[in-house]
């Protein structure tokens, strides 16, 4: 036995509406570059293996890597704010707000964190939320194929 099999679990996948959702988005038309297709792999391994906070995290990122990498790609230099967001609706705009808090939580402990809390409720908390946050990116990638 590890030192760390403590430490492991097997969490159940993240398969709530949100995941359903991002299932549906075809990565192959909305053109993401070689970073943000490694980290949009990555984002689906770790919902499907239950990892709740990995996949908050990576799907946080992966919205900032497809902004700026996309206008790397697509904009030229002098265009310093590349694709933006401006299709998005200011409901879908908040979630994404929440969504980068709720990431800022985790990776920069400020203090107490839901979730985080070794509470009886902390891995369905987290599943929760990413599966949320799966949704909440969902509208970012959709709105990549237009371009």
């Amino acid at each position: 036995m590890s030192r760390h099999s403590a430490f492991t679990s097997t969490q159940p996948p993240i398969n709530g509406a949100g995941w359903q959702a991002f299932r549906q988005i075809a990565p192959d038309r909305i053109g993401l570059g070689p970073h943000a297709t490694q980290l949009y792999r990555e984002l689906i391994a770790a919902a499907e293996s239950g990892q709740a906070v990995t996949t908050i995290i990576l799907a946080s990122t992966l919205v900032d890597v497809v902004l700026y990498e996309g206008a790397s790609y697509q904009f030229d230099e002098d265009d310093m704010l590349g694709m933006g967001l401006d299709w998005l609706s200011a409901g879908e705009r908040r979630r994404l707000d929440w969504l980068r808090a709720r990431r800022n939580a985790i990776v920069h402990h400020e203090g107490p964190v839901d979730g985080l809390m070794g509470q009886a409720d902390d891995t369905a908390l987290l599943a929760s939320d990413a599966d949320r946050a799966l949704g909440v990116i969902v509208p970012v990638l959709e709105g990549l194929e237009q371009f």
